[in-house]
């Protein structure tokens, strides 16, 4: 990943961050484990399925990076 990827990689995670935490109940918030298991259903349901999605798509035209 570019150092460009990365910077933009991150402002996008900051935006998603901040759609999640809105959208957590203020009694998933008090602890860090609380914060723990909301982050990880948030990743398991929203998160992980659109990234899935997206790489399960065909792109006949894109090269492999690393």
């Amino acid at each position: 990943m570019t150092p460009e990827e990365t910077q933009e990689l991150q402002k996008c995670l900051e935006k998603v961050s901040a759609i999640l935490l809105k959208n957590t109940p203020s009694e998933q918030l008090k602890d860090f484990g609380s914060i723990e298991l909301a982050v990880r259903d948030h990743v398991l349901k929203e998160v992980a399925p659109e990234i899935g999605k997206f790489f399960k798509q065909k792109q006949p035209n894109r090269s492999r990076q690393r």
